[in-house]
């Protein structure tokens, strides 16, 4: 599966590092996507909706870095959205 922009077409990066990347940027926000879905705050496509987003950044090496440090990167697509989650 491919991302198309006006700009290119990336492919996805790896789902797997990429669900455990929105969790992690997530839970440095103070999010628990369990809890959110749960609640009915994020319904299943928008969660699987963050997933696809990240997978088409093309900034993994540095996400994976800031979230080791607890940050989240003001890049991140998904960081408004995590904003939102976190109130």
């Amino acid at each position: 599966m491919t991302l198309a922009t006006s700009a290119y077409t990336a492919p996805l990066g790896n789902p797997a590092l990429h669900f455990e990347l929105t969790r992690l940027a997530a839970a440095n926000m103070g999010v628990c996507m369990s809890t959110a879905m749960a609640s009915g705050a994020l319904g299943v496509k928008d969660h699987a909706d963050m997933i696809t987003r990240c997978r088409s950044c093309p900034f993994a090496q540095a996400c994976m870095e800031a979230l080791a440090e607890g940050q989240v990167p003001a890049e991140c697509g998904n960081r408004s959205l995590l904003y939102g989650l976190a109130g």
